[in-house]
């Protein structure tokens, strides 16, 4: 009789712990584990600091955030939340992508995948997460440029994953995310119109005003199309300008007396600006201060030039190099060159 009873209760315990959370999936066994595996990267595999002031590539990548959304049908905007992954650090460990807890692919339901770069904590002072895993709707991210250049990073995005189950894995198991960048690079380099005979520097640029605070929105295309985003300013954005200059390090010490052929980058290493996708208004402006340092008298020139001159819009994931043309204690001359940021989206962690 004991026995029966101890059947009794073990089946009505089983019952309670699989039905106390109708929300959850049903798993399958360990081997349909959700596991982050890399594609093929450049040659510097891992880098200790991810750097800050350059852009994100295949090889540098070192951590990102993840949210998956489980629904029993499609993913819907107006109901869904992220009750599977909510901002989980997905990050690389001697190589491998790693992440706690350990997720399963569910035997029924579908999971969408969004995913973003560098990984941030809540409570972060440039980008900040709001969603929660009752949240419904898109995951929620506003960004905020920081002041200090140096401090400005490369903030990536991943293209959306809607609707995914393990069957719609490819050949290799993989579900892979890919990111693009979400921000507008600015880049500088210099020339001479002619050679001289004594040193000329470009010793400072200043830019601004430029909104420095936006929230990104995701566009649904139920007609099966990517699903895409944009930046919304916020109501509280300020408007910021940026100086580079030898003195701060963030321009390189460059005499150009002698460059005439092609364009030099005077920008230094990582310190690119980040800034956020916008339409470039009358306010906005570029300065430059040229020293040149005649024996006997050295002389600085300024130009200050309106930047809607040169850039109608800065535009998510384009790269803008603005070119200076420095003639001798004569013109300074301003153009500039955009181009895709990065060929092809950046093709990180796939999902196993």
């Amino acid at each position: 009789m004991k026995r029966r009873e101890y059947i009794l209760l073990s089946a009505a315990l089983l019952i309670a712990f699989t039905s106390c959370d109708k929300s959850n999936p049903e798993f399958v066994n360990e081997s349909d584990k959700i596991d982050f595996v890399a594609t093929p990267f450049h040659e510097s595999f891992i880098q200790a600091n991810q750097a800050r002031g350059s852009e994100t590539r295949n090889d540098n990548i070192q951590n990102f955030g993840v949210y998956a959304y489980y629904t029993v049908d499609d993913f819907i905007p107006e109901s869904s939340t992220p009750n599977f992954m909510c901002n989980t650090q997905v990050e690389k460990v001697n190589g491998q992508w790693t992440y706690n807890p350990l997720m399963f692919w569910p035997n029924s339901g579908k999971l969408s995948f969004f995913a973003y770069s560098p990984h941030a904590n809540q409570g972060d002072s440039h980008t900040s997460l709001s969603s929660t895993p009752s949240t419904t709707g898109y995951p929620q991210l506003t960004y905020t440029v920081p002041d200090d250049v140096i401090s400005q990073q490369d903030l990536l995005v991943s293209i959306p994953l809607l609707n995914q189950t393990k069957t719609a894995m490819n050949a290799d198991g993989k579900l892979p995310l890919r990111f693009k960048h979400t921000l507008a690079c600015l880049t500088f380099k210099a020339k001479m119109t002619d050679a001289c005979n004594f040193p000329v520097k470009v010793t400072a640029i200043t830019l601004g005003n430029f909104k420095n605070k936006a929230s990104l929105s995701y566009t649904y295309n139920p007609d099966g199309q990517e699903t895409t985003y944009t930046w919304i300013p916020s109501e509280d954005a300020k408007n910021k300008s940026y100086s580079l200059s030898i003195g701060n390090s963030l321009l390189i010490n460059t005499d150009l007396k002698a460059i005439t052929s092609q364009y030099t980058s005077i920008t230094s290493t990582n310190s690119y600006l980040m800034l956020l996708p916008q339409a470039i208004d009358e306010e906005d402006y570029i300065e430059i201060t040229v020293l040149y340092d005649q024996a006997e008298s050295p002389e600085t020139r300024k130009t200050i030039v309106p930047l809607k001159n040169l850039i109608k819009s800065l535009d998510s994931g384009k790269r803008y190099s603005i070119n200076i043309l420095v003639s001798a204690l004569s013109e300074i001359t301003l153009t500039y060159e955009v181009a895709a940021w990065t060929e092809t989206p950046v093709d990180i962690p796939s999902f196993n």
